[in-house]
């Protein structure tokens, strides 16, 4: 089926819907912050690094300088135990703990995204309410801050933001930051007034939003123009998803997913100079946002370099990218991210979901995070990985 046939038969889909309303704004700056309501705000510290890197976000935390009034999340803690750890939980703990709220974590990888149960405890700990309105941050700008909210809108918390910048950019535009170094994360707590735990109920869980192995290896073999397969956006570098670099973790293979598109998450980001130096990231203007996320959708040989005019495409593939990116909007097309691990897949999903925001389309319910992501994709003999 050529690409312009492939469009006509899609328009031919029913529509179904895709979208709530938000009800907070998905991005807000340094200003917007320092002007919300400090009785209503929980301003949550989510930053989190690879674990080749030397930094450590909890100690960084810990050590200052902060957002005052911040807390700590820790998306590695907070999160879908391991199984032996969780059946042994389970066992001491039965009314309190089900493992089967989610998937179990078989793969024993980091940072999966808790149950809602787990969730739940770790709000009331932090003295967050449903009414709260979440803002999260990370100290690299953007990175790990839109996993965060991600975590949240997962399991129906939708009064979340992302700071957009993050601590560096708050702190580069002169807003005071929190510099006494904190003996402990409930010290942190006491200072930011959480004298007591909430009583944060039980979510409801997106299970929609949260994609199992199953799901995904499944989707790998269906023809990428049926209509109840999902797109498959990857969010590693090009040359990872291609098979031409290497992975960071050992013993895991890169490549892709049959059919998975490749859409860097650093494409999707504009890195900000302060004092000479490349300091922090924002998400760029929607209008370049929309422009790179059509082009990937488009084809996988897009150049997402938006000095480089229409990406390198012909106008047929460009109009497959404009057609798959209106379908997604209309709920016709559902959209599975992955990443290495399941964090920078965050971005992406925000990202959609800013240019539906701003092209008036509320908030997209049809994009999915596929949670084990490549890591716990390639770990799998019986996966097929494609290398270009």
């Amino acid at each position: 089926m050529s690409a312009l046939a492939s469009i006509a038969s899609t328009a031919k889909r029913a529509i179904s819907p895709a979208r709530t309303a938000a009800t907070v704004p998905l991005l807000i700056n340094p200003t917007d912050l320092v002007n919300l309501p400090k009785a209503t705000t929980k301003v949550l510290d989510v930053s989190w690094h690879m674990p080749n890197s030397a930094r450590k976000p909890t100690p960084e935390y810990l050590a200052g300088p902060r957002i005052p009034g911040a807390l700590r999340w820790d998306l590695d803690r907070i999160a879908n135990p391991k199984t032996a750890e969780a059946s042994a939980r389970a066992e001491d703990e039965p009314e309190a703990w089900r493992v089967s709220e989610l998937a179990e974590n078989i793969l024993g990888l980091g940072h999966m995204l808790p149950g809602p149960r787990r969730f739940a405890e770790a709000c009331s700990k932090l003295g967050i309410k449903p009414t709260d309105h979440v803002v999260v941050y990370d100290s690299l700008g953007i990175f790990s801050a839109p996993r965060g909210a991600f975590t949240f809108t997962a399991m129906n918390h939708e009064k979340v933001s992302v700071l957009d910048g993050g601590l560096p950019r708050y702190r580069v535009e002169g807003f005071p930051l929190d510099e006494q170094p904190l003996a402990s994360e409930e010290e942190g707590m006491k200072q930011a007034g959480v004298t007591q735990q909430s009583e944060y109920p039980v979510p409801s869980f997106k299970r929609s939003h949260v994609k199992t192995y199953e799901q995904v290896a499944e989707n790998a073999k269906q023809d990428i123009e049926a209509d109840t397969a999902d797109l498959v956006l990857d969010a590693r570098s090009r040359e990872r998803w291609s098979g031409a670099a290497p992975e960071p973790r050992p013993g895991i293979s890169s490549g892709h997913m049959p059919h998975a598109l490749s859409l860097p998450f650093t494409a999707l980001l504009s890195p900000t100079s302060a004092d000479g130096t490349k300091s922090y990231t924002t998400f760029l203007p929607i209008e370049q946002l929309r422009e790179v996320i059509v082009r990937a959708l488009a084809s996988p040989r897009a150049s997402l370099d938006l000095a480089i005019a229409d990406g390198g495409l012909t106008a047929e593939e460009l109009a497959v990218g404009r057609q798959r990116w209106a379908e997604i909007q209309r709920g016709q097309r559902g959209v599975t991210w992955s990443c290495g691990s399941g964090m920078t897949a965050a971005v992406g999903i925000w990202a959609m979901r800013l240019v539906a925001a701003a092209e008036g389309q509320g908030l997209l319910d049809n994009l999915a995070l596929y949670d084990e992501s490549w890591t716990g994709y390639a770990m799998r003999e019986s996966s097929e990985i494609v290398k270009e």
